[in-house]
C-alpha cells in the first residue's frame, strides 16, 4: 500500500461485495480518502477474524490495511507495516505475506501526489497544512512540505512523503507497476488479466480527496517544482522509463477520478467518466 495511491479503494473493492460498497458510497462525503474508507477498514479489523470472514466476498482478498499481520508498527520506520516499504519488513513476515506472488503497485506524478496530500489535510497521514489549507495556498504548502521533509523525519506522517520508488526496492519490491494516471481502468485491466473476475473498481467506489477542489499541480511555481524534483528524482526517472511521462514540468491530474482535476482547467464528461481539458 503506497500511501495516497488509492490503496484504500483497492482494499475495499478486493474485500467487500457490491452491496456493501454501495452502502459505503452512500455514507462517504464525496469519497474523501481521510474519512469513510479508512474508518470502515479500521472498524472491520477491530471486529476480528470471525466478523471479517463473514463479510468477505467470494474470492475476496485481505490486502494491505485489512491484513491482520500488517497492523503492527514497523520498528524501522515507525509507520504501520502496511505503509512501510517491503525492504524494511521482518523477513519472516514478508515471506508469509508475499510468498512467490507478483508484487504490484500504483504510481503517480509527484507534483500531483503532493497536491493530493495537501487537499486531504489529514493529520498523521500526509499532514495538516493548517492556515495554508484554509486559504487553499497549495504552492506555499507543498514548498513547506519539501523543506520539512529534507530537514526532518523521512518517515513522518505515515511514510506518506517517501519517494514511491522506495516501494520498488528489493527484497519484495514492486515488479508490476501500474499507471495511476489511467486509474481505474489501468488497475481493472491488471485485475482481469490476473483472473480476478470478481474485482472491478467502479468510479463510485473510488476513495478520493475532496477539498480545495480548484487547486492542482499547475499552481506550483518554479521554486517549488525544483524542490520536488530534487526530493523525488528517482520517481520522475521511474515514471519516464516505465510509463513515458518524461516532461518533468508538465502538470498532471487524475482524469479518471472525480474531484481530482480542477474545473478551471478541466470539465467532467459523465458519459466517458473522465475529465477533458478545457480549450482556450
Amino acid at each position: 500500500h503506497i500511501p495516497y495511491n488509492f490503496g484504500y479503494t483497492l482494499e475495499l473493492v478486493a474485500f467487500f461485495p457490491t452491496p456493501v460498497l454501495d452502502e459505503i458510497d452512500k455514507q462517504a462525503t464525496r469519497g474523501y480518502s481521510g474519512g469513510e474508507g479508512p474508518r470502515v477498514l479500521d472498524e472491520l479489523v477491530e471486529a476480528g477474524p470471525i466478523v471479517m470472514n463473514s463479510m468477505k466476498k467470494r474470492g475476496g482478498e485481505l490486502w494491505g490495511h485489512l491484513n491482520p499481520e500488517l497492523q503492527v508498527v514497523s520498528n524501522q520506520t515507525g509507520c504501520p507495516m502496511y505503509y512501510t516499504p517491503p525492504k524494511y519488513w521482518p523477513s519472516d513476515l514478508a515471506k508469509r505475506y508475499f510468498g512467490n506472488k507478483q508484487v504490484f503497485g500504483l504510481f503517480r506524478n509527484p507534483y500531483e501526489r503532493l497536491v493530493s496530500l495537501f487537499r486531504g489535510n489529514f493529520q498523521g497521514y500526509g499532514g495538516d497544512s493548517g492556515k495554508l489549507h484554509d486559504s487553499c495556498d497549495v504552492n506555499a504548502a507543498v514548498k513547506l512540505m519539501m523543506k520539512n521533509y529534507v530537514a526532518g523525519d523521512l518517515f513522518a506522517n505515515g511514510c506518506t512523503f517517501l519517494p514511491q520508488t522506495e516501494y520498488t526496492d528489493m527484497p519484495h519490491g514492486v515488479t508490476l507497476p501500474i499507471d495511476l494516471h489511467a486509474f481505474p481502468n489501468s488497475m481493472n485491466t491488471v485485475l482481469a488479466e490476473h483472473g480476478y473476475d470478481n474485482l472491478h473498481i467502479r468510479t463510485k467506489d473510488i476513495q478520493h480527496v475532496a477539498s480545495c477542489d480548484d487547486v492542482w499541480a499547475g499552481d506550483l511555481d518554479d521554486e517549488t517544482r525544483a524542490m520536488v524534483k530534487q526530493v523525488y528524482k528517482r520517481d520522475f526517472e521511474f515514471l519516464c522509463n516505465t510509463f513515458g511521462y518524461c516532461d518533468q514540468d508538465k502538470p498532471m491530474c487524475l482524469q479518471g477520478v472525480p474531484y481530482m482535476c480542477p474545473e478551471k482547467a478541466f470539465t467532467w464528461n459523465e458519459t466517458q467518466q473522465k475529465y477533458q481539458q478545457r480549450t482556450l
